[in-house]
């Protein structure tokens, strides 16, 4: 039995695929923004000693935390790392393993991968396929949009 309670999500990187890992970035976006808040400046850190950001990309997010604006710093260095590529959003999810145990919404985060198995990306589809309408159901929304915005 393994102990190390990074294994299965490490694990789970190595499985994914470029595109698989950008689909589970992308739904867990909105609440690891909000993870990242509590931990930007070490994980800005993290990735700025991995060449994943640049020393004036770093000094930016810095900026914005020193103005008290976590929120925005969140959010700016979770753009960056999406606009860089695959290799960047791996990187990115190691550096959120080791700072799991410090920022108690990026380990809830983290526990929840966990939690899902031995193929996380199976409920990643399946989630996936919940959240698109089927096409004649996009017609009736269409359709209640249009007195809404009149």
């Amino acid at each position: 039995m393994d102990t190390d309670p990074n294994s299965s999500v490490t694990e789970f990187l190595t499985k994914c695929d470029d595109y698989q890992l950008f689909q589970w970035t992308k739904f867990y976006r909105d609440r690891l923004e909000q993870a990242i808040e509590e931990g930007v400046d070490g994980i800005s850190m993290l990735l700025t000693d991995k060449s994943v950001l640049s020393a004036q990309e770093y000094q930016k997010i810095t900026e914005l935390v020193e103005q008290g604006n976590r929120v925005d710093s969140s959010k700016l260095l979770l753009k960056l790392v999406m606009g860089k590529g695959s290799s960047a959003r791996r990187v990115m999810w190691k550096s959120l393993l080791k700072m799991r145990h410090r920022v108690l919404k990026l380990d809830n985060i983290l526990k929840e991968i966990q939690e899902l198995g031995s193929n996380p990306l199976d409920c990643l589809n399946i989630a996936h396929g919940l959240l698109e309408l089927p096409s004649h159901l996009n017609d009736v929304q269409q359709k209640h949009k249009e007195p809404l915005r009149e």
